[in-house]
């Protein structure tokens, strides 16, 4: 019981996005140019806008599952019936968001999409979590962190075409529902980028945790979104809820463990304090309970159920 309780402290603590922590490891903020090749898309904002004004392609897309390599949004939406696709360099090198023709491939998915579709959008956070703190040195006096390293210029990159992303969708797809998601220690909502992003859309910050969905890690998450409903998916860790959860996880390890299962690790401990385990990247995906209380809260506002 005793290493079913430092388990519990190792994944419950550490209540941080599904991406990887070894931030020197660029595990989840990647990109397939060398960087003297990677694209800037707020430098290119006159040709963007000028692309925008004259697109007319086809719209068809009721969903968009921005940086997601397990795809739950756009499958959950077919399930219903609806045209969905998505979109992360982890799926095919040509999600790229850092390359010229990847980011133009995911602002043509946004172009595609109808009028109220679900745009969920979860950038790396590897780079912005408080764990990885001792590699990007994000702080309130200076928010880009340790620009000396490529992988905190990468992440820097990231979001900032992604704020580009969401600031042309305001004004070409203005009825999109947008959910942006990041743990609670991450410094991505603070940084001047999603500022802006976040007062153009006037999103809402919803505090949820993934746990209580069935998440292996307790996850404390925080979700802007400019959907009134998804106050329905809000959770608090009470101490009540967080014992659930350690009973949950220690009868799980106890079941795999009894039946010769392999047992996940997440983290590891070592002198130097925790680190990404062997299995970080496959708490990658949202719990399906989540995936279906976020679907039924965006049927909500859509047919004005709020």
């Amino acid at each position: 019981m005793a290493s079913l309780a430092v388990m519990w402290v190792v994944l419950c603590w550490l209540s941080i996005s599904p991406v990887a922590f070894g931030a020197k490891r660029g595990l989840d903020a990647s990109s397939t140019l060398p960087e003297h090749q990677w694209y800037s898309a707020s430098h290119d904002w006159i040709h963007l806008t000028q692309y925008c004004r004259t697109w007319s392609g086809e719209r068809q897309y009721m969903c968009v599952d921005t940086f997601s390599h397990s795809r739950k949004f756009e499958r959950a939406f077919q399930k219903l019936g609806f045209a969905a696709t998505s979109f992360d360099v982890k799926n095919s090198d040509d999600q790229d968001i850092t390359s010229p023709s990847g980011f133009r491939l995911l602002l043509d998915m946004i172009l595609q999409t109808l009028d109220g579709a679900f745009l969920p959008v979860a950038p790396p956070c590897s780079l912005y979590v408080g764990i990885s703190q001792g590699t990007h040195k994000r702080s309130a006096v200076d928010l880009l962190g340790d620009i000396s390293l490529k992988c905190v210029r990468l992440s820097n990159l990231i979001l900032a075409n992604t704020a580009t992303l969401l600031m042309l969708a305001f004004w070409w797809r203005p009825t999109l529902r947008i959910m942006v998601e990041q743990p609670m220690t991450s410094w991505l909502f603070k940084q001047e980028a999603s500022k802006d992003f976040i007062n153009i859309w006037d999103l809402k910050r919803y505090l949820t945790h993934l746990g209580i969905f069935g998440h292996d890690l307790l996850k404390s998450t925080h979700l802007y979104s400019n959907m009134a409903t998804l106050s329905a998916v809000v959770r608090k860790a009470t101490k009540a809820v967080r014992a659930k959860h350690r009973n949950r996880m220690e009868r799980k390890i106890e079941r795999a463990k009894a039946q010769g299962k392999y047992v996940k690790v997440y983290y590891v401990k070592n002198d130097k304090g925790f680190h990404g385990g062997p299995d970080l990247a496959s708490s990658a995906s949202y719990p399906a309970k989540f995936v279906s209380a976020v679907v039924m809260c965006w049927q909500n506002q859509h047919e004005g159920k709020e």
